[in-house]
């Protein structure tokens, strides 16, 4: 790579880097790419697939540095195997405009979010540095993916980088077409987000009360023997603070307890008992294990547990999204030998159903406030089911993951987080924002319970509230509306991002059929 290549690619990154949370400058990702597009303007496609990929690998390290904090290993293989993706990309886009450049333009937004799409998938999936995750702080303009799904944020800003870099290479007096049609896509988007939030706030709503617990324990120090009670008192006593104004649902973070809760028979009565005495729900996360089929090899899980007042048993789901290379080798199932392989993190299971927690609360009614939601005193209190998914960690970042629970009957959503091995990094806010987009794609609250944060409330807005700084102790509450009407996302899952892969299909067998008919023409 030459001075010039270095210099253009270093500015794209940062660019992109700056799009991402906890940044709010979303419009520099459509900026970059199309200041990426008039680099490789003139290159072939081995050098778009050359430049891409040190595109992709210096833009990954600048934005998913903290991942080596947990994992330096896990960090390498995570952003280096995600640069490919982009190395491919443009490598399609180089091969595409080698005959025109308008129809490779053209392809370039299915392409782009083709790719996004496939990497939802897989034991190697790591759904990071999506472009549709520059938008979470614009909340109007994202509300169309109650109907779309994710994807089309990133067609549109991809679409709006091409207008932007058409402005500058063609001399047509037409060239202001595309941005100004772009333009009135955003547009159409923002007004339709304006009037939905609208229609939603007026709207009269179930309430929950929900309290959480953000204990800020290091993730490092709390596996210690020693120091397992003092962590699992603090938890215990910032949850009595909270039922000192009665709550209904209390949140503990992923792996709360850093023990087999199950095998503690001490810290299981605790939790009986309080749930009982103050007529409470609690959930927590926890380690857990099992066997295998044969009966013979002891399976790990990273667990949530749901505890009832009045029941001395609890439920469990267990995480079936697992970060690659940190907390499962991929492919281990398979390829039992991997699981030997030590990349700095974990051995974990993935679990295989989309459990949800059934559980009847007193009915609260309510508005959207000045402060949030704010309870009716003049409703009589009613019986009300809610269905609760507990949603660990990394699952927020898969929509089709997400959605799948309320197929199953959820209806509020919580996330159990330990983003303290990042310590004070992006990293924790990147992965907050996400969840906006699973509240407004599914029209779901959230309770965002994190170990050092960032904990919050998430409405079906995707508004954020009471929210927990890094590294704090804190416990919140809030009203939540509970809301059972499914959206077209929901019903219907990823259909753009399936007619996008489609299209992309489509176009790929065009060009090669006309690079044949060319070439036999030429031979002919």
């Amino acid at each position: 790579m030459n001075k010039l290549e270095l210099k253009y690619i270093l500015i794209v990154s940062i660019l992109l880097t700056l799009s991402f949370p906890p940044f709010w400058f979303g419009f520099l990702a459509s900026i970059a790419l199309a200041i990426f597009l008039w680099f490789i303007r003139n290159s072939p496609p081995r050098d778009c697939f050359r430049l891409g990929y040190w595109l992709g690998l210096i833009w990954g390290a600048m934005t998913l540095f903290w991942i080596a904090a947990s994992t330096l290993t896990g960090a390498v293989l995570a952003i280096s195997i995600n640069a490919l993706h982009y190395s491919l990309v443009w490598w399609l886009y180089g091969i595409f405009k080698r005959r025109s450049e308008v129809f490779a333009l053209l392809a370039l937004p299915f392409i782009w979010v083709s790719m996004e799409y496939f990497r939802l998938f897989s034991d190697i999936r790591f759904n990071w540095l999506n472009l549709a995750h520059t938008q979470t702080y614009f909340t109007p303009f994202i509300q169309i993916i109650e109907v779309t799904g994710y994807h089309i944020l990133s067609f549109v800003i991809v679409i709006l980088s091409i207008s932007l870099y058409s402005l500058v290479k063609f001399k047509s007096k037409y060239k202001s077409i595309p941005i100004i049609l772009s333009l009135l896509v955003v547009l159409s988007f923002v007004i339709y987000g304006i009037i939905r939030i609208k229609q939603l706030d007026q709207m009269k709503l179930s309430l929950i009360k929900a309290g959480m617990v953000q204990p800020n324990v290091d993730p490092f120090e709390k596996w210690e023997p020693l120091f397992q009670k003092e962590a699992f008192d603090m938890l215990m006593e910032e949850s009595q603070e909270l039922v000192s104004d009665p709550v209904d649902l209390i949140v503990w973070p992923e792996t709360a307890t850093p023990f087999f809760l199950k095998n503690r028979f001490d810290e299981l009565k605790r939790i009986s008992r309080f749930t009982e005495l103050y007529q409470v729900f609690l959930l927590t996360g926890t380690p857990d294990y099992g066997y295998d089929s044969t009966g013979q090899e002891i399976w790990t899980y990273n667990a949530a547990f749901f505890f009832q007042p009045g029941h001395t048993n609890f439920e469990h789901y267990y995480k079936m999204a697992l970060v690659p290379a940190s907390e499962s080798m991929p492919f281990k199932q398979t390829l039992t030998f991997l699981r030997d392989l030590d990349v700095g993190g974990g051995d974990f299971f993935p679990g295989k159903e989309f459990k949800v927690f059934h559980f009847l609360i007193s009915k609260k009614m309510g508005y959207h406030g000045k402060h949030g939601y704010e309870r009716s005193e003049h409703d009589k209190l009613q019986k009300t089911e809610v269905g609760l998914s507990a949603i660990i960690c990394f699952e927020s970042v898969f929509p089709q993951i997400v959605r799948q629970f309320v197929s199953n009957g959820s209806n509020l959503f919580t996330i159990i987080t330990n983003d303290g091995w990042f310590g004070l990094t992006s990293g924790p806010y990147q992965h907050k924002q996400i969840a906006v987009l699973r509240a407004i794609e599914n029209r779901r609250s959230i309770v965002r319970c994190a170990n050092t944060g960032i904990s919050c409330f998430i409405d079906p807005i995707g508004r954020v509230y009471n929210e927990a700084s890094l590294s704090t102790k804190a416990n919140l509450k809030a009203h939540l509306p509970v809301i059972n009407e499914t959206t077209f996302y929901t019903k219907n899952g990823d259909w753009f991002g399936k007619l996008i892969l489609w299209v992309s299909f489509v176009l790929i067998i065009v060009k090669l059929l006309s690079i044949y008919i060319s070439k036999y023409r030429s031979t002919g």
